[in-house]
């Protein structure tokens, strides 16, 4: 058995199978990630809301995995990686994003809006955040074919700001197979059609023991 595959048994516990739970978890921190951002109470508030909050993590690090969680058994349910920062159920940062499959075209979307987290330019999204979203959807697109591949390069173009609080849509799709890489195409576009980000990525699938 593999080191990954002694990883995944040891955290497979029925903890963290419970979405119905750990979702409303993530969702109440999510809410919580987002007041930070935008609260303006007063300073003295504040220090008593952080000490309060401290103690909460450390009434959930009472019992806590030492390390990352990787990808759980069951994978299913939770979508993916429990603590991907673009659809992990479990991370706050996360959407998490909703994405749609399509198999027979070999394609992948989703819709999303973000908030004040994801800031950068004002008014608009951070185009770290931009690369991260197409990046995590373009990725998707190569295990359509045969096996998850890795990212060996991620080229984006911005043509126009982002806009926070607004609906968005992503979308990527095979440009074309060369043996073991992938060539994917990608873009971020807004609610009239236009596109603010595109991206062009290679994939390729890691040699059998590397």
């Amino acid at each position: 058995m593999s080191a990954i595959q002694d990883e995944i048994d040891e955290i497979d516990t029925p903890a963290l199978h419970r979405p119905d739970v750990y979702d409303g978890l993530a969702d109440a921190v999510r809410e919580l990630l987002d007041a930070t951002v935008r609260t303006r109470i007063a300073a003295a508030e504040v220090e008593a809301l952080t000490a309060r909050l401290r103690g909460v993590s450390r009434e959930l690090l009472v019992d806590a995995h030492p390390g990352s969680l990787g990808r759980v058994r069951g994978a299913d349910e939770w979508g993916g990686n429990p603590a991907n920062p673009v659809d992990g159920r479990r991370n706050a940062f996360a959407q998490p994003l909703q994405i749609h499959r399509d198999y027979e075209n070999q394609r992948a979307a989703a819709r999303f809006s973000l908030g004040a987290p994801y800031e950068g330019p004002p008014e608009h999204i951070h185009g770290g955040v931009i690369a991260m979203l197409l990046d995590q959807v373009m990725g998707m697109v190569p295990a359509f074919t045969d096996t998850p591949r890795m990212t060996a390069y991620l080229n984006v173009t911005y043509r126009r700001p982002s806009p926070l609080m607004a609906e968005l849509g992503v979308e990527a799709w095979v440009d074309r197979i060369e043996g073991r890489k992938t060539f994917v195409t990608g873009r971020i576009a807004d609610a009239d059609g236009r596109t603010t980000a595109e991206a062009e990525a290679l994939f390729v699938a890691l040699k059998p023991g590397g």
